[in-house]
C-alpha cells in the first residue's frame, strides 16, 4: 500500500491510497477528512494497470464526492 501526499480541496484533505495486487495490478481508495474532522474512505471500483491511473481515479472520486455529484454511490463510502 502506498499513500500519496495530502491534497486540499474545498477545505477537505484528500489522501489517495494505491495498493499493488498480487497480479501486478493496482487498486485505489481515497481518504477524505472534512472540515469537521470526520474521515471517510472512498473505495474506487476498478482494477488498474499502473499506479498513476489508480491514483488519478481515487482523486477523481474524492473530488466528485466532495462536490456531491450524483455519480458517487454511498456503497463506496465507509465512515471511520
Amino acid at each position: 500500500m502506498q499513500t500519496d501526499k495530502v491534497i486540499e480541496y474545498h477545505g477537505c484533505e484528500v489522501r489517495p491510497v494505491v495498493t499493488a495486487t498480487g497480479s501486478g495490478r493496482y487498486t485505489a481508495a481515497a481518504v477524505v477528512t472534512d472540515r469537521a474532522g470526520e474521515i471517510r474512505t472512498l473505495g474506487v471500483d476498478g482494477d488498474f494497470a499502473n499506479f498513476q491511473e489508480a491514483r488519478d481515479e481515487a482523486l477523481e472520486l474524492a473530488v466528485a464526492w466532495i462536490q456531491q455529484r450524483s455519480v458517487v454511490s454511498d456503497r463506496y463510502v465507509r465512515r471511520t
